[in-house]
């Protein structure tokens, strides 16, 4: 197979940047976009800016097995 030096760098180019993609999309979630970290937000927010008493959380130790 005798491709050309243009086209080899071009599909070198474009294999790098669809690992990139790859490898990216794949990475951990941020804590604001998880279950326990949205109750964790409720709670914190309720205690920092409304006047009244949040209900206890249980636990923010816990996470669910799966």
């Amino acid at each position: 197979m005798n491709l050309p030096a243009k086209l080899i760098g071009v599909l070198f180019f474009g294999l790098i940047i669809f690992s990139l993609i790859i490898l990216t999309s794949c990475g951990p979630r941020p804590q604001y976009k998880t279950a326990l970290g949205k109750k964790k937000l409720k709670y914190y927010n309720s205690i920092q800016y409304d006047q009244t008493q949040p209900k206890e959380f249980k636990s923010f130790n816990k996470a669910k097995k799966r």
